[in-house]
């Protein structure tokens, strides 16, 4: 593993380590309902061994383990912060089929052929060697079993992430690549999974975006995801004029409706 690889895992996890406690707010409920989506889509018989990576606040683990009464489910997540919220709700909803791994994907200590299906919501752009990432994810299932994942397409939070990235620049912040954008097509998502040995790939996109209430609630969203890291380059008083400024023009944004925010997904079924 070369340094700048950890240092790129050391970021994601100290990321979510920060937004964990709020991860699970109303105004990011399409994390939420594309984990459900994505659990019907796979329409699963209730005994398999399931591993969920990147799994977070558990959107897909915990649901996964209700449905799978005679399975068992691994969750596996780089930030503690996020399976500890995790394992509060499996705990408070008596889940003891389901398991909390807090490591990097390539260092879990599994044989081969453990699981039955393997989920991933959202993360597999965040690894640094996607690849790789996945073909340890296919040595991990049995022959002929399932990989399940999630992704966003073009015009993703849109109006207001543009918006947002827009002012950052103004304020003199240089806004990285988008991870996501890795993967924001099925043509992209094929690709990288027939190099890493796929096949039988099929895909099903959804539109899961909603209107906000307020500009409020857009702030929520931008504080408790990626997009704080940048707020976090700001001096006090910066971040609280850009607050003033962007919400102002986000606000003006609504209608009777509130504030459309576009989240369109990905959702792709492979076999190994």
């Amino acid at each position: 593993m070369t340094h700048d690889t950890e240092d790129v895992k050391q970021k994601v996890a100290k990321t979510f380590d920060t937004v964990c406690k709020d991860y699970d707010c109303a105004p990011l409920r399409f994390f939420s309902s594309s984990a459900e989506e994505l659990l019907r889509v796979l329409n699963l018989r209730g005994n398999e061994r399931l591993i969920d990576i990147a799994a977070g606040t558990g959107n897909i683990s915990l649901p996964a383990a209700k449905i799978l009464s005679q399975g068992h489910v691994t969750a596996v997540d780089l930030s503690s912060g996020m399976l500890d919220q995790a394992r509060t709700k499996a705990e408070a909803a008596g889940l003891n089929n389901i398991k909390f791994h807090c490591c990097d994907l390539e260092s879990l200590k599994q044989p081969d052929s453990s699981y039955d299906v393997a989920t991933c919501g959202f993360g597999i752009f965040f690894l640094p060697d996607m690849h790789n990432g996945l073909k340890t994810i296919h040595s991990q299932l049995a022959p002929g079993g399932w990989l399940a994942i999630t992704t966003f397409l073009e015009n993703m939070m849109e109006p207001l992430s543009g918006m947002f990235l827009e002012k950052v620049e103004e304020f003199g912040i240089e806004p990285p690549p988008l991870s996501w954008k890795r993967l924001d097509s099925p043509d992209k998502v094929d690709q990288l999974l027939m190099e890493s040995n796929y096949f039988g790939i099929g895909h099903n996109s959804q539109q899961m975006g909603y209107y906000l209430d307020n500009a409020a609630d857009w702030w929520q969203v931008i504080w408790n995801s990626g997009y704080r890291g940048l707020l976090m380059q700001l001096p006090e008083e910066d971040l609280l004029r850009f607050r003033n400024e962007h919400l102002g023009d986000v606000q003006a944004l609504a209608d009777d409706k509130g504030i459309w925010m576009d989240v369109p997904v990905l959702f792709t079924l492979a076999r190994v």
